[in-house]
């Protein structure tokens, strides 16, 4: 304690600020484990190393010095370390080996706050690297993540000393080095300036002088734990002059020709809170809905009601369940016997449940709910439910797993899984509170669970029972290429995971004993890519769409109609591409349609209406000539204007011989101090990229005509 100023201790003890600017890097440094270049004069150092666990301040502090630095370009993260050292000590040789038994420097960058996944980078004195990204804390082995994930980190180490010479003194040794952001594309990429990451810079040195490693860290770790990113401290990106000015000049909106047949516009308006809506229902009887939402993405459901008026405000919460709720269904003489069934997941398994519900009151009898089926899985669950015209309740299952069917329950014929169920509740059998109807196609067939009405499905998202033709429309989620929405039969196989729709998927898997049904309708993942099952209307206040299935599609906001004549289903007609989340679509108590949106951004999530857009309407002012785009500068030239930056793609595609020339140009937005900034480009975690709203992607194609002239 002797070289322990009070006021060096109360710093310790009281640190006001845990965070560092990086500096941006004009000119990249060159890797030589010097820290001679101007990048390195401009730095900020990360802070004093410490061991901010220890209960002791006087422990805080670590046998061994080190200062580091950090700053970063378009292409890297670059990083300088200098550490006292007095024994020089590394055995490992190989890439990504057991660095941690070595003196090592160490940095972990967590990027996205709210997103699990980071980065750990470990590295010794003989120049080895030990890279990982963990997709969450403790979520599998070191030896796995090593072989998972290329890294392509470049580094130098100099060494002020005699390394693994336990009996000399030593000083130190440095190391520079570079980390790609490509490295880091699996948790959002290169930043931007002014973006903030959690981070923390530590170091184990090994010494003939004390027993184990000293470890010490930048950030104020509450335990000896490098992986506890709470406790990481920020570093924000200084940046840079924009490499493209923003966009600012172009005038595509929209699409070209006549708008959609219809529109969508906002049902309940000024409902209060937050609302992200899975699905609808008008209370029998009543002029009150029923709404299962969420207040965020992931989190679990309540059950909520107000009153079915556009200008209804008030929305009291029911039911909350520590899962999620799908789906629910009165029972077809709910005025009488007050049932209500509810479909859910409680995060292992999905269940149908019963409730009694008072309609008056608008209150769940909590104490009366019953289970009437349940089954394993937290993903494809299915859980969708409807009472048909005959009184049985139907009920969706998926196939239990979230890729490629691992388990092989979509042909599996001898559990509830992948099916669609039909089932009688008003009479229990066999210590069950339902009976299997006498008229299921298996019932009497043995490697068939006789709940079944038909199988093979992935993840049953929808299901709507036609009051009036019982007709049975089931929506589908593909998975790598289609989207399909099923007229279901009556004993059918639907083919997953055989098929996909009505393409090969495994078509080497063990198939069930019918033959393959093709869907009623199909979209390719150029217009849908998580497709929402709709109902079949009947009403008037959709023109031309009585008796139509309609649906739509979660990612996409694409709103499709298609009929079913007795015969074959038309070709699906797109009615509007929507904005919207789409989660399911109800009817109010008077009949009217209602779209779901579960969007989680500001303005978005609730519910909508379809509205007709008149014929008189007249095409939409989309450009017809390039340089009425924006895009150029000079069109003959084919000069783009400032902001829009061409691209190419590594496979060409066939084009008869033209030229093809591509751009892109990425919306502006103010910043906080009024300048225009460029949006940029996001990638999603299932390794996806998300262009920001906004986004103009251009392709021109130009012919070279050669002429001949004979004299």
């Amino acid at each position: 304690m002797k070289h322990l100023s009070p006021i060096l201790l109360a710093a310790l003890i009281f640190q006001p600020s845990w965070g560092t600017v990086c500096k941006w890097a004009e000119v990249p440094p060159v890797i030589d484990g010097k820290d001679d270049d101007p990048a390195w004069k401009v730095a900020v150092t990360v802070g004093d190393f410490q061991k901010a666990w220890a209960d002791d301040p006087a422990k805080r502090i670590p046998r061994t010095k080190t200062e580091a630095k950090l700053c970063w370009d378009r292409d890297n993260l670059y990083f300088f370390a200098r550490m006292e050292d007095g024994d020089l000590y590394a055995t490992n040789t190989e890439q990504d080996g057991d660095l941690w038994n070595d003196d090592v420097f160490e940095l972990f960058f967590k990027p996205v706050e709210d997103f699990p996944g980071y980065y750990e980078f470990e590295f010794n004195l003989n120049n080895a690297v030990l890279d990982f990204y963990f997709p969450r804390r403790g979520g599998g082995s070191v030896p796995r993540f090593r072989r998972e994930f290329e890294f392509h980190a470049e580094t130098k180490v100099q060494l002020d000393g005699t390394l693994n010479k336990w009996t000399d003194q030593d000083k130190g040794w440095t190391i520079e080095g570079k980390l790609p952001w490509k490295d880091f594309i699996r948790a959002g990429g290169r930043p931007r300036a002014g973006d903030t990451w959690k981070y923390t810079a530590c170091r184990y040195d090994y010494s003939v002088d004390f027993e184990g490693p000293d470890l010490s860290s930048s950030a104020p770790l509450k335990r000896a734990n490098f992986h506890l990113y709470e406790d990481y401290q920020d570093l924000v990106f200084e940046g840079p002059v924009p490499l493209f000015p923003p966009a600012s000049g172009v005038t595509i909106k929209g699409s070209p020709g006549k708008p959609a047949p219809f529109k969508v516009v906002k049902a309940y308006p000024v409902l209060e809170g937050k609302l992200m809506p899975i699905s609808a229902v008008a209370v029998p009887g009543t002029n009150r809905m029923l709404a299962i939402t969420q207040d965020r993405a992931y989190a679990q459901t309540r059950v909520i009601t107000f009153e079915d008026k556009e200008d209804a405000t008030a929305v009291r919460t029911l039911l909350e369940q520590k899962g999620t709720a799908y789906d629910f269904a009165f029972h077809p003489d709910f005025a009488e016997n007050g049932f209500l069934f509810l479909g859910w997941n409680d995060g292992k398994k999905s269940l149908l449940t019963r409730f009694k519900f008072d309609a008056q009151a608008m209150e769940f009898d909590k104490a009366s709910e019953t289970v009437f089926l349940t089954w394993d899985g937290n993903g494809h669950n299915g859980a969708a439910i409807d009472f048909g015209p005959d009184g049985m309740l139907y009920v969706t299952t998926g196939d239990g797993t979230s890729d490629s069917d691992t388990l092989l329950n979509g042909q599996r014929t001898n559990d509830l899984h992948a099916k669609l169920l039909r089932i009688d509740v008003d009479k229990p059998s066999g210590g069950k509170p339902y009976s299997v109807p006498p008229d299921n196609p298996y019932v009497n067939d043995s490697r068939f669970v006789p709940e079944t009405w038909a199988y093979g499905f992935r993840n049953p998202w929808r299901l709507d029972v036609d009051e009036k033709t019982g007709q049975v429309w089931v929506g589908q989620n593909g998975q790598d290429l289609w989207e399909q929405a099923y007229l279901v039969e009556k004993g059918a196989n639907y083919g997953w995971s055989v098929v996909e729709g009505s393409h090969p998927f495994y078509p080497g898997r063990e198939r069930g004993p019918h033959p393959i049904q093709l869907p009623a309708v199909e979209h390719s993942h150029a217009e849908a890519r998580s497709l929402t099952g709709g109902i079949v209307y009947h009403g008037c206040g959709l023109p031309g769409l009585d008796g139509h299935y309609i649906y739509g599609d979660y990612s996409t906001g694409k709103i499709w109609a298609a009929k079913y004549d007795g015969e074959k289903v038309s070709t699906p007609v797109e009615l509007v591409d929507s904005p919207l989340k789409i989660t399911d679509f109800n009817l109010d108590s008077r009949g009217g349609l209602l779209v779901l949106d579960h969007g989680d951004q500001p303005g978005q999530g609730g519910f909508y209406r379809l509205v007709p857009v008149p014929d008189s309407v007249e095409e939409n002012d989309f450009p017809k000539r390039l340089s009425e785009t924006g895009l150029f500068k000079d069109v003959a030239k084919r000069e783009l204007a400032p902001g829009v930056v061409p691209y190419a793609v590594n496979a060409e595609q066939w084009a008869d011989g033209a030229m093809q020339e591509r751009a892109i140009a990425l919306p502006a937005f103010p910043n906080e101090n009024g300048v225009l900034e460029t949006e940029r480009i996001g990638f999603h975690r299932d390794r996806t990229w998300n262009l920001p709203e906004g986004t103009v992607l251009m392709k021109t194609y130009n012919i070279l005509f050669l002429c001949t002239h004979n004299s």
